[in-house]
């Protein structure tokens, strides 16, 4: 009876410690793979690399501790090691960074010329309104002298039949009445034509003359886009973390237990 009871207890410690073993391991595992997904913040002081492999080295340092360190096998050892390599050294971004700088210039240089014609034609704009205003100040100007010239035309009439002037004073501010009249028409339509031209730089159109411009810049700023992304990549080594942390979370996962600790 004392044997069926000591046996009876050793099977209870036996069942407890196993399931003891499997909770630690499933846990560690379920956390290195979340850890694998882990995102950093870009904000000052947010999560980050750093701060990603404290968390990391704090769950393999408990995991090590209460499953016994020197119980482990060769492989969960060798990738842990593998992680180490991994974030002891400086990433290298220095020709991503050179690529990105020179899209950057380009980004810009192209953004001064556009903007540099929008000015042009803004100043043009300006300059057509100033003189459609003088036009049409000065031709208010010469329609009040011919309406004043033809008042005193009147009065005068007799002495041009008798002197035989053909030609009136009112006659010549008439005619440059209507030079006046023209030039403010074709002030009108310019100015609608650079209005139309800066609407299409500045809306992008298809049909702006600017269209090859347009789409330069913005398979420019995509790639560069594209590149900053790549990069936050590459420092945060997304790809890399994924890896090591399932390749441990692999090794881990596969550690038998024989009732005194990892085989």
């Amino acid at each position: 009876m004392k044997n069926q009871s000591y046996h009876r207890h050793r099977t209870r410690i036996q069942e407890s410690q196993d399931l003891d073993f499997h909770e630690l391991r499933d846990r560690t595992v379920n956390a290195l793979n979340n850890l694998g997904r882990q995102k950093f913040s870009a904000e000052p002081g947010g999560y980050s690399l750093e701060n990603w492999v404290r968390g990391v080295g704090v769950l393999l340092d408990e995991f090590e501790e209460k499953a016994g360190k020197g119980n482990l096998p060769q492989d969960y050892r060798a990738r842990r090691q593998e992680l180490s390599r991994l974030v002891s050294g400086p990433v290298p971004l220095a020709s991503i960074d050179e690529e990105i700088a020179g899209l950057r210039e380009s980004v810009a240089a192209m953004k001064s010329r556009m903007a540099a014609e929008s000015g042009k034609v803004a100043t043009k704009i300006s300059e057509l309104k100033a003189e459609r205003i003088r036009c049409s100040t000065e031709l208010d100007a010469e329609r009040a002298r011919a309406a004043s010239a033809a008042g005193a035309q009147k009065t005068d009439s007799f002495f041009g039949r008798l002197l035989g002037r053909k030609r009136s004073p009112s006659d010549d501010h008439d005619a440059k009445a209507r030079e006046l009249e023209a030039r403010q028409s074709d002030l009108s339509e310019e100015l609608l034509a650079q209005q139309k031209l800066l609407k299409d730089i500045d809306l992008r159109s298809p049909g702006s003359p600017f269209a090859k411009e347009w789409g330069d810049l913005e398979a420019a700023q995509a790639r560069l886009e594209g590149l900053e992304n790549e990069r936050t990549e590459r420092a945060d080594l997304v790809s890399e973390r994924a890896e090591v942390t399932a390749s441990i979370a692999d090794a881990i996962s596969r550690i038998p237990y024989d009732g005194a600790g990892p085989a």
